[in-house]
C-alpha cells in the first residue's frame, strides 16, 4: 500500500498535479486500475490536465465531492436556456402584433370608398402574402429553437438525475451509500403502516482489520467489492442494499416477515462463507471471509433511530458469540447487559 501511495504522489508531481484530496482519489482509480473508463479518460488528458479538467472527471466519477458545484453549474445552465426561451416568446409576440398591424391597415383600406378597386386588392393580396410567409417562417425558426432549448433543459435534468444517482451511491461497490440508506429508512418510517412490516439487516465482514493488515487495502478493496455483489444478488429484487461504513452493510425490506428477512440473512452468510477468496495469478487464499448479522422487524422500533439501534445491538450480539452468525433482535433476552448497554462496542474492534 506503501507503494501505491508513492507512486500516485510522484505521478501527480509529474503531471504538475495540486495535492489536493480530490486529485489523489482520481489518481488512486487510475493507478490500481479499480474504475478502467477514468484510468483511460486522465490518460487521455496527460501531463497537461487543468483543475478545471480535473474536477470535470470528479464530477462526473465522484459526485459526492462535488454536489454543490454540479447543481449550482445545471442551475446556471437552466436559467440560460429558460432565458433564450423567454427572448423567442417574446420576439414571437412582437411578430403577431406586427402582422396583426397589417391586417388591420389592410382592413381600413379595404373600407375606403375606393378599397375594391383591382389595383388596390391586388397590392392588399401581395401584402398580406409576403406577411403572412414572413410570419409563418418566423413562427418555424421559433419552433425549432424552442425544441432545441426544451431539449437542452431535459438533457440537464439527465444529467441532474444521473448526478443524483452518483451522489447516492457508494464509488468503490456501486450499492447504495449512507446518504441514500438514511433518506431510505427515513421515508420508511414516515408511514407507521409501512413501518410495521419492514425489516432491517446489518451484515458486518469478520476480522476485516486483519484482512486489510494482511494483505493490503487493494485487496480489502476487492473484497469488500465482491461481498457487495453477494448481497445485491442473494437479497431479492425488491431490497434495498447499501453500504454504510467501512465494512458494514445494510439491508432493508418492505413488506415482509421477521422468517422471511432471516432466511434472507441466513442466505447471505452462506453465501459469503462458501465463496472462494483466492487470487487467480498467484494462488492466494484471502480466506476464509465471513459476515455477522443481525435483524430487527420495523415493528420492534419506536422510529427509524431506534430501529437502526437495535439492528446494531443484534448485529453486536452475532459478533460477540462467535461472528459468523444471524441473531435476531427479537432473540436477545430484555436488558441483556452488553448487548444493550454497548450496543456500539463492536464498531471500535
Amino acid at each position: 500500500m506503501t507503494d501505491v501511495a508513492k507512486k500516485i504522489v510522484m505521478m501527480m508531481s509529474e503531471q504538475g498535479v495540486a495535492g489536493l484530496p480530490r486529485n489523489y482519489e482520481l489518481f488512486y482509480e487510475a493507478v490500481t486500475g479499480t474504475n478502467q473508463d477514468l484510468t483511460k479518460e486522465l490518460s487521455r488528458l496527460g501531463s497537461g490536465a487543468s483543475q478545471e479538467d480535473l474536477d470535470k472527471l470528479g464530477r462526473r466519477y465522484f459526485a459526492h465531492h462535488h454536489g454543490q458545484g454540479v447543481f449550482e453549474e445545471a442551475q446556471d445552465r437552466i436559467a440560460s436556456q429558460v432565458k433564450d426561451i423567454l427572448t423567442l416568446l417574446r420576439d414571437e409576440q412582437t411578430s403577431l402584433q406586427q402582422y396583426g398591424k397589417v391586417l388591420g391597415d389592410t382592413s381600413v383600406k379595404i373600407g375606403k370608398p375606393n378599397g375594391g378597386s383591382d389595383a388596390l386588392l391586388d397590392q392588399i393580396v401581395k401584402l398580406l402574402s409576403e406577411a403572412t410567409h414572413s410570419t409563418i417562417d418566423h413562427g418555424k425558426k421559433v419552433v425549432v429553437s424552442m425544441n432545441e432549448k426544451s431539449a437542452e433543459i431535459k438533457k440537464i435534468n439527465s444529467e441532474l438525475e444521473r448526478y443524483k444517482k452518483l451522489a447516492n451511491t457508494d464509488p468503490l461497490t456501486k450499492l447504495a451509500n449512507r446518504r441514500a440508506f438514511d433518506s431510505h429508512i427515513a421515508e420508511v418510517h414516515g408511514d407507521k403502516k409501512a413501518a410495521m412490516y419492514s425489516s432491517l439487516i446489518f451484515a458486518d465482514i469478520d476480522h476485516f482489520k486483519r484482512i486489510n493488515d494482511t494483505y493490503g487495502h487493494i485487496v480489502g478493496d476487492k473484497i469488500l467489492s465482491y461481498v457487495a455483489g453477494i448481497l445485491s444478488r442473494t437479497s431479492g429484487d425488491d431490497a434495498f442494499v447499501a453500504r454504510i461504513g467501512g465494512e458494514e452493510f445494510a439491508i432493508a425490506h418492505a413488506d415482509t416477515t421477521e422468517k422471511a428477512a432471516c432466511d434472507v440473512a441466513e442466505q447471505v452468510r452462506v453465501a459469503v462463507e462458501e465463496k472462494k477468496f483466492i487470487n487467480n495469478k498467484s494462488g492466494v487464499d484471502y480466506g476464509p471471509v465471513t459476515v455477522s448479522l443481525g435483524v430487527c422487524m420495523g415493528s420492534e422500533a419506536d422510529d427509524a433511530t431506534d430501529l437502526f439501534r437495535k439492528t446494531d445491538q443484534a448485529l453486536y450480539a452475532s459478533k460477540n458469540s462467535g461472528r459468523n452468525r444471524v441473531t435476531r433482535f427479537s432473540e436477545i433476552p430484555p436488558g441483556n447487559g452488553k448487548a444493550f448497554k454497548d450496543w456500539l462496542l463492536y464498531r471500535k474492534q
